[in-house]
């Protein structure tokens, strides 16, 4: 009778899939046409920003978590944006010069940054939620859940070109018959904070035209 019913379960789950092709969340995503219209030289890639807390309700170890994330996030980007000819990479030392020199936050900054790289649009990321799994492949008492935000802009005009959201704290199939699709690519294992954040960033980052380096 539990097999019977699991098996609904999940034919429901994916005959709603199909056939509203819509029944999850869609994070934020920006309409992106399929051919970019507007040139880009080339984008400078700022530093991952871990999100701030101004009302201080992140907790040392949180923003150790965020702050770690980042650098694990910087990396991660290197990797997937340096084989295309368009991305350029801004050092933490490079822009904290610029905005100290500067004096301005925002699309001010990102123009200096823009023209030192030589480039006409600006990759900027936040990661506002790292935590990481507590537990093994197969069983955990806490899943790990990343939360990040990017926006791809054109400096001249301040135009954006890109921008999206990824906010997931990763469940069963039993929990949420919707993650069903992703087991596809991920297996049936529970990932760790860096493995759901790959996987993020590659949805994410592969809905843009303009970093496809084409």
């Amino acid at each position: 009778m539990v097999t019977a019913i699991s098996k609904l379960r999940v034919g429901l789950a994916v005959g709603c899939l199909i056939i509203t092709a819509g029944c999850a969340k869609n994070e934020g995503v920006a309409p992106v046409a399929s051919e970019p219209d507007i040139a880009v030289s080339c984008v400078a890639v700022m530093p991952v920003q871990p999100a701030v807390d101004f009302e201080g309700l992140v907790s040392p170890a949180e923003e150790k978590a965020l702050k770690d994330g980042s650098l694990v996030m910087d990396g991660m980007l290197k990797q997937l944006l340096s084989d295309k000819a368009k991305a350029r990479f801004v050092s933490t030392a490079q822009a904290q010069s610029s905005k100290n020199e500067s004096g301005a936050d925002g699309l001010a900054n990102a123009r200096r940054i823009a023209n030192q790289s030589k480039c006409n649009a600006v990759l900027e990321t936040t990661l506002s939620q790292y935590t990481e799994r507590v537990g093994g492949d197969y069983g955990v008492k806490q899943p790990a859940a990343v939360t990040f935000s990017y926006k791809l802009f054109e400096v001249g005009e301040g135009k954006v070109l890109c921008h999206g959201r990824f906010d997931e704290k990763q469940q069963s199939i039993m929990e949420n018959l919707l993650t069903l699709p992703k087991t596809k690519t991920r297996g049936m294992t529970w990932l760790t904070a860096e493995e759901l954040l790959r996987d993020g960033l590659r949805e994410k980052l592969g809905q843009c035209s303009y970093l496809e380096g084409k």
